[in-house]
């Protein structure tokens, strides 16, 4: 009923305050009922008979169901039904309950319930002006006719008018938040779109200037390693062909890094799936073709099974620890030491000498900044240190441990 933001014992407070308002409206409406049957009533004396007085009493007894007509509006209906037709009394306790009825009423069984309620309370008020037919005095029973009829139609006025107000303004609520989260979801929609749009222009861009300068470098290079070979010169042929190489494995890569930022896009190779050790095999050999001497050790517990990201992520940044041991090591040598399994996490390092004056320092360079990136993607480290010539990467990465299935119950 109340603001949930509003305190606990504010809301408490105002609650009482309502159920002991309608208590008392209904202590009123009570003895207003009994005036119209002279069984409560003695026409003579004006006061109230014994047979009126127990009624009455089992009237107040009623209203006691009153602090429960929001949790259980249906025991409010049948303990105010049963004072409208057995006792004869007021209606006041059903129309509370079936205020609280209709404005919940959503099937075709609880419509029919309140239909029900609103005939009792009309056949209410036909006891009450057959009661009044008994009085003796004409004028009482006239002005108990309007009375009686102004309570019937205010009495039925408020129900219809409160219940169906709450109703239509839970609806227009209703109707208001899913036109917010319309108008959320076609923010997101056009965000989307926006950012598929982007990554559709840049894929293109990429592919006419970088691809085409590659494909061009690939070829140029294979003329160049055919003339060296019709010049009888073998160590210039295999520098050219090893250079070809990697101008061919640059340009499958940029067509996979392609294909995702098209997502749906069918041109360029597929995304080839991880291979595990055999990555960081094909890495070693290239990183060796390259000049680079890798010391590596690897221990990693079903490295091949474990997710296709930390996969990813581990090649990736083996490939650009060895990239860097390339530009800046003093001897070009690489002690590579990749240890895990699953629950325990994934550590990555990477150790080699650096001259006395490094041209890099800790947490400098694209290389390394990307190193960090990827890890903290997926929820990892990454920190560098260097001392006594000697420059390491650490990369901590997590591998969260297989759920394991438990056996049902025999």
């Amino acid at each position: 009923m109340f603001p949930h933001s509003w305190p606990r014992a504010v809301r408490l407070l105002l609650s009482g305050l309502i159920v002991v308002a309608m208590i008392t409206v209904g202590l009123f409406v009570l003895a207003v009922g009994t005036m119209s049957d002279p069984e409560f009533i003695d026409p003579a004396t004006g006061e109230i008979t014994d047979f009126g007085a127990a009624r009455a009493a089992l009237g107040m007894l009623v209203l006691l169901v009153l602090p429960f007509y929001r949790r259980a509006p249906l025991v409010t209906m049948i303990a105010g039904a049963v004072a409208a037709l057995v006792l004869q009394l007021d209606p006041f306790v059903l129309a509370v309950g079936l205020t609280v009825w209709i404005v919940r009423a959503r099937q075709r069984w609880q419509w029919a319930v309140a239909a029900a309620g609103l005939a009792v309370i009309l056949i209410n008020a036909g006891l009450h002006a057959r009661a009044l037919t008994a009085w003796p005095d004409e004028d009482y029973q006239r002005t108990g006719y309007v009375l009686l009829a102004m309570l019937t139609v205010l009495c039925l006025g408020l129900v219809l008018g409160i219940s169906f107000g709450v109703r239509q303004r839970r609806s227009a609520l209703a109707a208001k938040a899913q036109t917010r989260d319309a108008t959320h979801s076609n923010e997101q929609l056009s965000a989307q779109l926006t950012r598929q749009k982007e990554r559709q222009d840049l894929a293109r861009e990429v592919h006419d200037t970088l691809a085409s300068d590659l494909s061009g470098l690939s070829l140029h290079v294979g003329g160049l390693e055919k003339a060296a070979q019709s010049a009888g010169d073998p160590s210039l042929s295999q520098e050219l062909r090893t250079t070809r190489r990697y101008a061919d494995q640059a340009l499958t890569n940029l067509r996979t890094l392609l294909t995702s930022l098209r997502e749906s896009g069918n041109d360029g190779a597929p995304a080839p799936s991880p291979q595990g050790l055999r990555d960081l095999q094909t890495l070693f050999a290239e990183a060796a073709a390259s000049g680079v001497k890798v010391r590596p050790f690897v221990l990693v517990d079903g490295l091949s099974t474990a997710p296709h990201a930390l996969q990813h992520a581990i090649r990736r940044i083996t490939q650009e620890a060895l990239t860097n041991v390339l530009r800046h090591s003093s001897d070009q040598t690489a002690e590579v030491s990749i240890t895990g399994a699953p629950g325990q996490g994934i550590e990555l390092r990477v150790t080699n000498q650096v001259p006395d004056e490094p041209r890099f320092t800790s947490g400098s360079g694209t290389g390394l900044i990307g190193v960090t990136e990827r890890a903290r993607a997926l929820g990892g480290s990454a920190e560098t240190h260097q001392k006594l010539g000697q420059f390491t990467l650490t990369v901590q990465l997590p591998w969260p441990a297989p759920e394991v299935a438990s056996d049902p119950v025999r």
